[in-house]
């Protein structure tokens, strides 16, 4: 009875980590659905933003862009805890108008931070008027918002445009440009920002390391 109870139990076990190897093998078709779907939008025509540009976070997301302004350096955002090749550091964010009445965040470059929150934002010096060349991103949600109070330059966790746009006086798109390249003649130490990898994850290697499980559960039993 002993026997059957310990081939039942391993049974037990071997399917549930069988199920939750095709579970990864699911999230790694999503994923590489996902990868796909940023590919494509990232291959379609580059969008010129304007004040006219009324798309939705979700149509222009992962869109190449450029834009033609003025950066407002007066309502600047620092997006905390952002290393780049193990430095840590600090994205900077500014505005772009487009006109008087529309902007759209650009994150023009990563800054090294000693705690990873704050800057020194002259090393980020650069003329006001610019053309940016970049590809559009729908950033998170931002997980901290500073009270009401609180002045610029801002510290969040997040570009948020539904956090920065409440407090500037002009209308902000709700997408991030990310800037392709930091113009020349700017600080050494102020870096463009990477585009998100592509890649496909752990999924793969986990769903093995389940199935070993199952395998190993199933004959281990069965002896």
């Amino acid at each position: 009875m002993k026997h059957w109870l310990v081939l039942v139990v391993g049974t037990a076990a071997a399917l549930g980590c069988a199920r939750l190897g095709v579970w990864q093998l699911d999230r790694l078709a999503e994923r590489r659905a996902a990868n796909a779907a940023v590919e494509a939008q990232r291959t379609r025509p580059v969008v010129p933003l304007s004040a006219s540009v009324d798309g939705a976070a979700d149509s222009l997301a992962d869109r190449r862009a450029t834009a033609t302004g003025r950066f407002d350096f007066s309502r600047q955002t620092v997006v905390w805890l952002r290393p780049l090749n193990g430095v840590p550091g600090v994205h900077v964010v500014t505005p772009l108008l487009l006109d008087d009445s529309t902007a759209v965040l650009v994150e023009r470059g990563w800054l090294p931070s000693a705690d990873g929150m704050t800057a020194d934002l002259s090393a980020a010096a650069e003329p006001v008027s610019t053309e940016v060349e970049g590809v559009l991103l729908r950033p998170a949600p931002s997980a901290l918002i500073p009270p009401d109070t609180a002045t610029f330059p801002l510290g969040l966790r997040s570009p948020d445009p539904a956090v920065i746009g409440p407090r500037a006086p002009y209308r902000i798109l709700p997408v991030v440009l990310r800037r392709a390249a930091v113009p020349p003649g700017l600080a050494p130490a102020f870096a463009a920002v990477p585009l998100p990898a592509l890649d496909e994850g752990s999924h793969r290697s986990y769903a093995v390391q389940w199935f070993a499980f199952a395998t190993i559960a199933l004959v281990g039993s069965m002896a």
